[in-house]
């Protein structure tokens, strides 16, 4: 008995709270200055879980540290290293410090907090939750240009800039609490796939059609090129698993499908695979242009400081592109920022916790969230070509880094134990089992007999 309530106390919380914090301070667009830093909702949220995250990482709550752990450490560290290359420690200490903490606390706020099935499909709940709610908020700016909820938030404290642009497709684009419409719809992209897997797991196809247009209307009221390739990476994946499900090394497959088909683009094209790419995959031609240009002239700069980058300073650019500065491009901002060892240690950590997870025999509800999580993952990272991800968008993104180590640890018994939940809540309850459902920390007689 005391084995047992031994094992209740040290199980992991299925419902933490600080996700649902975390999840939905990344919504909220006011911001503040206390003390010379400028605090957001979502910082600080950070701050006052950075202690318990990182202490319980290391003390083995999250498990044991990975490959994938240390590539995170590294790269935010290296990254402020080339800012203090670049512009001294001493004027932007507590730029790095900001920094890092926005690159290291969401990743290990997962990494201890997301340690089950349960508390996975806790978090995919809390974020299709906060995009259901800001859904009929972006209906409204679309054919309005109305932005109710920045001035609530304006009327008490300082808030995002709102932003006007032509219209695309007959509607305005939808900026809800987001900082930029590109980013309203890179942050609600990635639940799509999720959604399907996790939230829609045993639930009708009509179902499943309805979860998922919340995330696609979402996604369509921003108008954003990138968020729409976002989700049309996803349907695409979702509708390979499922023509090829009786493939049993379909992604293998695919990889080598899409290798031979970039070796074929670069070598019978006049055009690189970064243009062919920019070209059709914006809704507007002089974006496309404004793209291949800024690609070019910043990977000038990269290549004249390919160690530690350029740091904050401006890149070099003619003088008739002098009012394009922003750079629509994530790896190409890290790259530019702090260099190429910079870059590949983040995709690095993209690439191992794909092989990683991949190579995880898991089944049930675990697998398909797997597979939701990687879809989603991967959604995110090529769309970040075509645009760069700041401030709560770019912790979303090292939160969902870390969201999916947990499937490295994941046994048969969590899974077994996740599917029987997800079905009761769709409606199909187990009626009859032989075997006693298994407390978390427990092991069953035939593991018993298994490890003698």
């Amino acid at each position: 008995m005391t084995a047992v309530l031994s094992a209740k106390a040290s199980a992991p919380a299925t419902k933490p709270i600080v996700l649902a914090l975390l999840i939905f301070s990344f919504a909220m667009p006011f911001y503040f200055h206390l003390g010379g830093l400028k605090l957001s909702g979502y910082r600080v949220i950070l701050l006052l879980f950075m202690f318990p995250a990182i202490i319980g990482w290391l003390s083995g709550k999250a498990g044991k540290i990975r490959p994938i752990d240390i590539l995170v450490i590294v790269f935010s560290f290296w990254s402020a290293l080339s800012f203090s290359v670049n512009h001294g420690l001493a004027s932007m200490w507590q730029f790095i410090g900001m920094f890092m903490i926005e690159t290291l606390v969401p990743y290990f706020i997962a990494r201890t907090y997301i340690r089950n099935l349960e508390s996975f499909r806790y978090f995919v709940k809390c974020l299709f939750l906060l995009i259901l709610i800001l859904l009929p908020f972006a209906l409204f700016e679309s054919f309005t240009g109305k932005t109710p909820l920045l001035n609530l938030f304006g009327k008490v404290l300082s808030v995002y800039q709102k932003w006007i642009f032509e219209p695309r497709l007959g509607l305005l684009r939808a900026q809800t609490t987001m900082p930029h419409p590109i980013l309203f719809g890179v942050f609600c992209a990635p639940a799509f796939a999720l959604t399907w897997y996790v939230l829609g797991w045993h639930k009708s196809f009509f179902k499943k059609v309805g979860l998922t247009s919340v995330v696609g209307g979402a996604v369509f009221f921003s108008l954003s090129s990138g968020a729409f390739l976002n989700v049309v990476i996803q349907l695409a994946l979702m509708g390979w698993n499922w023509v090829f499900q009786f493939l049993r090394k379909k992604w293998k497959v695919l990889l080598s499908i899409f290798c031979v088909l970039y070796f074929i683009a670069e070598i019978g094209s006049n055009r690189s695979m970064f243009q062919i790419f920019a070209t059709h995959f914006t809704l507007t031609p002089g974006t496309a242009w404004a793209r291949i240009h800024t690609f070019n002239f910043a990977s000038d700069d990269i290549l004249r400081n390919p160690i530690f980058g350029i740091g904050l300073h401006d890149w070099t650019r003619p003088h008739w592109m002098v009012l394009l500065s922003s750079v629509d491009n994530f790896w190409l901002v890290v790259t530019l920022r702090h260099g190429f060892p910079a870059l590949f240690l983040l995709v690095g950590a993209v690439i191992v916790t794909f092989f990683q997870l991949g190579s995880r025999n898991l089944t049930g509800a675990t697998a398909d969230a797997r597979l939701g999580y990687l879809i989603s993952l991967l959604g995110l990272c090529v769309s970040a070509v075509t645009v760069h991800l700041w401030d709560a968008t770019f912790c979303f993104l090292m939160f969902l880094l870390g969201a999916g180590v947990w499937f490295l640890d994941a046994d048969d018994g969590s899974g077994q134990d996740g599917d029987q939940a997800q079905a009761e809540e769709g409606g199909r309850k187990m009626r009859y089992t032989r075997f006693p459902k298994a407390l978390p920390g427990e092991l069953s007689i035939g593991r018993v007999a298994r490890t003698r």
